[in-house]
């Protein structure tokens, strides 16, 4: 367990004290546990990070990320809003509620909890300050409701964990279907009883006339999830070959049916993605050799043998992983959380008879709240930064939201074949 000290010290030290960031941070704990210990030859270590950007399934993430970006800086993005806006608006909750949905459909494209939080916010949260909602609240909804995009299917998050793991991605988008529709629906409940509550503003309801054109209106981007998942569930091809139709499509509707992007804008939407997929690819590189420095000490053989000892079953064992995970991921973002913890829970929950695909959705539930939840929930802060209020002010109501996630995690942990059932769990 000399790993875990060293190279645990050694983070806390290199990002937390210098303020490095953390993909260097992880890489430097690797190394430097290579330089003290003398186990582990540093080219071994480095010939290990150049092998972990070598994969077919990891390029469905730059695609991923470029689909969700053509999605937000076009006008895909505002006819979702409108066709949610029509269907949701005029129910209590209002504007929250459609806050809620418009996640919905954009988890179903592009993917990723960031992306989602500042395009939506972009446009909602002024709206719903202006109509009296507060600051602090709407900033609440948009940073919960955001993290549905990492749990409906596509989802950035649950590609890593099937490429560390080697299960399959396509189950894990089945299984990740119902938690996120669950989880959209109990947010809407827990909207709609604090609108009633506070008699917050909801809208005139539309006519049918009015919902069919909006409807009619969102078509071509309403098909770019059933594009990418029945593709994929059909097997008519990869995730990653997905991940480019879906972005070739985007581009195309947006192009020569909503005429939303020109090529200046297409240029710097390729140079942002570019710069997104960098900084995970080389998160990724680093991590694979802190996993790797952690499996040549053993470190998962020997936690699995203690814990075995003291956990009675696999639900047991998946209650104590959420809870880990609900701690470490208010402390560190999403992306290394999952990339360090998995090979390590990984085999103990195997050693429990824990379903890996169950794990996986789990882990991604869980740390989701890590990105609406203080110190560092990147989608807390974007939308404090949005609502131009302060972390404090949005604490007071995350709260709220954070009950139905929770609730559907417990779901998944008991009633894995009630959450489950579409992955053939």
């Amino acid at each position: 367990m000399d790993a875990v000290i060293i190279c645990g010290v050694s983070f806390i030290f290199f990002a937390m004290f210098l303020r490095i960031p953390v993909a260097f941070a992880v890489g430097m704990c690797a190394l430097f546990y290579g330089f003290v210990s003398g186990n582990i030859p540093i080219q071994a270590m480095v010939h290990r990070m150049s092998l972990a950007t070598e994969s077919w399934p990891i390029m469905a993430v730059p695609f991923f990320v470029l689909m969700g970006n053509a999605l937000n800086q076009g006008r895909s993005g505002k006819t979702l809003m409108d066709l949610a806006n029509s269907l949701v608006g005029s129910i209590w909750g209002g504007l929250a509620s459609v806050s809620i949905v418009v996640s919905m459909f954009f988890g179903g494209c592009s993917g990723s909890a960031v992306a989602d939080a500042s395009s939506v916010g972009t446009v909602l949260i002024p709206e719903m300050t202006r109509r009296g909602y507060g600051k602090g609240y709407a900033a609440a909804v948009n940073a919960a409701s955001s993290t549905i995009g990492i749990i409906i299917p596509p989802s950035i998050p649950m590609i890593l964990y099937g490429w560390i793991t080697e299960v399959s991605i396509r189950d894990m988008f089945l299984a990740g279907l119902i938690p996120g529709i669950l989880v959209g629906g109990f947010q809407m409940v827990v909207a709609a009883w604090l609108g009633y509550k506070r008699k917050y503003y909801i809208a005139e309801r539309p006519s049918r006339q009015e919902i069919i054109r909006q409807f009619i209106k969102s078509i071509p981007a309403l098909i770019t999830p059933i594009l990418v998942m029945g593709g994929i569930l059909a097997g008519v091809y990869t995730t990653t070959e997905a991940a480019i139709f879906g972005a070739l499509y985007v581009i195309l509707i947006e192009f020569f049916i909503y005429k939303g992007l020109s090529l200046g804008q297409l240029y710097r939407i390729i140079v942002d993605s570019a710069k997104m997929t960098g900084v995970v690819l080389f998160l990724i590189a680093t991590s694979f050799m802190l996993t790797y420095v952690i499996m040549i000490s053993r470190v998962p053989v020997v936690l699995s043998n203690e814990l075995q000892a003291i956990l009675p079953n696999g639900t047991v064992a998946l209650l104590a992983i959420a809870g880990v995970l609900l701690i470490t991921g208010c402390f560190l973002d999403l992306a290394p959380s999952l990339l360090i913890f998995t090979p390590i829970l990984y085999p103990l929950a195997l050693k429990f008879g824990v379903n890996p695909v169950q794990l996986g959705v789990v882990i991604v539930m869980v740390l989701a709240v890590g990105l609406f939840t203080p110190p560092v929930g990147q989608t807390l802060y974007i939308s404090a930064l949005i609502a131009k209020t302060p972390i404090e002010s949005v604490s007071r109501d995350i709260i709220w939201f954070l009950v139905p996630i929770m609730i559907v995690v417990l779901a998944v942990i008991f009633l894995p074949h009630v959450t489950m059932w579409p992955a053939g769990l």
